[in-house]
């Protein structure tokens, strides 16, 4: 800034004459002159320095300046310089539009040139270069279009700006589709498919110029190669490899030459089986990608990366898919083999770029082999399922077993008397021990029990041909599961409607749970060379075996039960006869009718439940339940008689009177009318004289009642004799039991003191 001496505005006159009126009038008039020059000085350097600016706004504002009436002389003549100023600068705005639209006119039009002949010679890159430039263009263009807020305008009043985006949107456009159109047939040409034919043939060299390298660069730029490769993938995952991966199609790809290739598939012809053969497909397939990345990719990096992206994961799952399928009736080596062939074949894949590494396809068929081995289990169980499902609950049952493995010694001591008690007590009473382990006599099972036996058999013995340790123990545990389902699956018949149907699936529970138990010797060796030790079932056929003992329990208790109910006239009557009040006469009447049908009815009973028992157990299970049948009649006999506190001589007769029918045909009617002549062959031997001998020595009870109708008619002096030689005793009494009689029967004398003494000191 330069200094300014504010003296050289005073006047001399102030200076000679002092402050005058006349000299400070003189010295205010020097001020405001020099007032004016320097405001116009200011605004002759404002307007030199926005000469070259863009900004206007200042210069408008000066211009404004003009419309005001208290303006001086100097702002107004600033607003027409300033109004003049931008006249010329909206004047010079316009020609540099006008010149800058003509060159780009010209530019484009030489682009649009040279674009053409690109692409008729077949250079697609420089073609597809060439129309990258034009969206740059177009995109800057836009770009400056929008941020700009007042363009300059051409002859017909539209922006220039606007006419030049238009241009350019119309020359991309159009450029697109001649660009798009060339590559498409182009392509075609490259890429011929005749999938009707089974043929598609590749040519690297285009017949209209350029290599098919050059036109997947193009569709790079061009930003349509993604399309073209997917449409390339989708042909081939779903036309071609679908056939060549089940094994129903043959896949031939030859290189012929370095600029045509053929990939052909051709119907295969199935083995005598009517399976196909899929021992090839990872060659043919290794084939395929090899072919695809030197002819038709011509081995560019980007290309066979994006390709990869739209085709890989197809391709693995459609593999995995099929070698799903095929796993389950090939064998461990061939298994193995395609395993190996996989893994080359991705490493191939990773190779040429078409997937990423770690993608580790072998490890996905390991787990696909691992699910096959539970689709595998899945299919056995399914079978089961499907086999319960449709068990006919009242189907004829199927005679299954062995004939009595019978002691002809035994036997023969058996009719001359000779047979110690504990011979019969212990079993097998009378079955030869040196006989088969299974020979148990003949018995019932349902046909769905041996289906699925043969089913658990089938399943094994596919485990043991297979050879896999991991297939063997998906098998193993379908067996388990099958066990099981056949125990949960089948509904349990109520015992009390349907006690034979309750007895055979007791039948089917221990059917299978022996089978399970014979299972490691019939494929122990085997199967302990796949999982290192022997198969034990051991735990499910107990499971078995506890749902089949439950299923006879009911049986017997719903029998037994039976039982009670028609001996209670019978208990009625003897309670009468022990309270020795006489009945209403119709009372009476009817309790003895009661009594007389109690008898017949429940050897009914008895032999109802001998049919049921007989006809469908085996020999030795029917002799158990046989024996709690006759235990149960007996033993509430027995403590009917042995609870009274006094019996009268009358009393004692008709208690032996109503019980000893009985004692005497309970056996009998037991085993009824059954054929017991199949379970056991041995000359001059009655298997039913012999079943009725087991059962008289088996029932304690029986033999208890017994003795004790014989004490009811005995005269006391014989029950001390049969005390004192240990009849009673063998026969189940003790001497609480026999003192009770005693005193019950006999009047209270110095006679059955003394007898009474004599038996205590027996004992």
């Amino acid at each position: 800034m330069v200094a300014f001496d504010v003296t050289s505005l005073v006047p001399a006159s102030v200076w000679n004459e002092g402050p005058t009126p006349g000299a400070l009038q003189e010295m205010l008039d020097s001020i405001d002159k020099h007032t004016e020059q320097v405001r116009s000085d200011l605004f002759y350097n404002m307007m030199s320095s926005l000469a070259g600016s863009a900004d206007l706004s200042v210069l408008k504002a000066m211009a404004s300046l003009d419309g005001i009436s208290s303006s001086s002389g100097t702002e107004q003549w600033v607003a027409q310089h300033a109004n003049k100023y931008m006249e010329m600068q909206e004047h010079v705005a316009k020609l540099q539009a006008e010149l800058k639209a003509a060159q780009a006119a010209a530019d484009l039009e030489a682009t649009l040139k040279e674009f053409k002949g690109f692409l008729d010679n077949g250079q697609f890159n420089d073609a597809a270069y060439h129309l990258v430039q034009l969206r740059k263009i177009l995109e800057d263009t836009s770009s400056s279009s929008s941020s700009s807020d007042n363009g300059g305008y051409s002859k017909g009043g539209m922006p220039l700006a606007s006419a030049e985006l238009m241009q350019l949107q119309e020359a991309c456009t159009r450029c697109t589709r001649d660009l798009e159109e060339a590559l498409e047939s182009s392509l075609a040409e490259a890429f011929d498919c005749a999938l009707d034919h089974g043929v598609i043939t590749i040519t690297s060299a285009l017949p209209g110029g350029g290599d098919v390298g050059d036109l997947w660069g193009a569709m790079e730029l061009a930003g349509s190669a993604e399309r073209h490769l997917a449409a390339i993938a989708d042909k081939l995952l779903q036309q071609v490899l679908p056939h060549v991966l089940n094994g129903t199609a043959l896949l031939h790809c030859q290189l012929s030459g370095e600029s045509e290739a053929r990939i052909q598939w051709y119907a295969a012809q199935p083995q005598p089986d009517g399976s196909f053969s899929t021992e090839h497909v990872e060659q043919a397939c290794m084939q395929l990608l090899a072919l695809l990345a030197q002819a038709l990719f011509r081995q560019r990096p980007s290309t066979l990366r994006e390709f990869g992206g739209c085709f890989w994961g197809g391709f693995v799952g459609q593999y995995q898919a099929a070698f799903l399928q095929q796993v389950q009736g090939s064998s461990v080596a061939l298994l193995q083999a395609r395993q190996e062939a996989a893994r080359q074949m991705e490493q191939q894949a990773v190779a040429v770029g078409l997937a990423e590494p770690g993608s580790d396809l072998a490890s996905c068929l390991s787990r696909a082999i691992q699910q096959s081995y539970h689709v595998v289990q899945e299919q056995y169980l399914a079978e089961a399922r499907e086999l319960l499902a449709s068990h006919d609950r009242l189907a004829p049952p199927v005679v299954v077993g062995q004939p009595l493995p019978l002691d002809a010694g035994f036997y023969q001591r058996y009719k001359e008397g000779r047979v110690k008690a504990w011979e019969v007590l212990d079993p097998p009473s009378g079955w030869d021990v040196s006989g088969p382990v299974l020979a148990t006599g003949y018995y019932h099972v349902s046909a769905t029990v041996l289906q699925q036996v043969m089913m658990i058999d089938d399943a094994l013995a596919h485990a043991c041909h297979q050879g896999d340790t991991s297939m063997a123990q998906a098998i193993v545990g379908a067996v388990s599961k099958m066990s099981a389902m056949f125990s949960s699956m089948l509904p349990a018949p109520a015992a009390a409607d349907a006690p034979s149907l309750a007895l055979l699936r007791h039948n089917d529970l221990q059917y299978l749970a022996g089978h399970l138990l014979v299972l490691p010797f019939l494929f122990g060796p085997e199967l302990k060379a796949l999982l290192g030790s022997y198969v034990w079932l051991g735990n499910d056929a107990l499971r078995l075996r506890g749902a089949a003992r439950a299923a006879f329990n009911d049986v017997v208790s719903g029998q037994q039960a039976s039982i009670r109910q028609e001996l209670q006239p019978l208990l009625q009557w003897s309670a009468a006869l022990a309270a020795g009040k006489p009945m209403p006469p119709k009372e009476a009447e009817a309790a003895a009718a009661a009594r007389d049908k109690a008898t017949p009815a429940t050897l009914y009973t008895l032999r109802r439940a001998g049919k049921d028992l007989w006809g469908t157990l085996a020999p030795g299970v029917a002799l158990e339940a046989s024996q709690q049948l006759l235990d149960t009649l007996a033993g509430l006999l027995v403590g009917d008689v042995l609870k009274k506190q006094d019996i009268g001589e009358s009393e004692a007769s008709e208690l032996v009177q109503l019980y000893r029918p009985l004692a005497e045909k309970a056996v009998q009617e037991l085993l009824g009318d059954v054929d017991l002549s199949s379970q056991g062959s041995l000359e001059g031997l009655d298997l039913r004289d012999l079943v009725a001998g087991a059962l008289h020595h088996r029932c304690g009870a029986l033999r208890k009642l017994d003795a004790v109708l014989g004490l009811l008619a005995a005269r006391l002096a014989a029950i001390v004799d049969a005390w004192e030689r240990g009849q009673l005793a063998a026969a189940g009494l003790s001497l609480v039991e026999v003192r009770r009689l005693v005193v019950a029967l006999f009047e209270d004398t110095d006679y059955r003191a003394q007898c009474l003494q004599r038996m205590e000191c027996c004992e």
